[in-house]
């Protein structure tokens, strides 16, 4: 059985293969529709992007010293 990819994986795959994409779609002769691929393809990988960076900025931070509920009420 294939070992389960972190989120963080997954998004990071998810972005190069919508990058893969649209490179394909424009070295494809499909100028005239890179357009429509670019709003479609271009804002799934935005929005992963934008998920993978919000899931390293958590990581960082709980990669930080984290105190206990106790020490953080003082």
């Amino acid at each position: 059985m294939a070992k389960k990819l972190s989120i963080a994986e997954t998004l990071r795959r998810t972005s190069d293969q919508l990058k893969r994409i649209r490179k394909h779609v424009a070295n494809g002769g499909h100028v005239d529709q890179m357009q429509e691929v670019d709003a479609l393809v271009g804002l799934a990988k935005e929005v992963a992007d934008r998920q993978l960076a919000g899931v390293e900025s958590l990581a960082d931070e709980n990669d930080g010293s984290v105190q206990d509920d106790d020490d953080a009420k003082d």
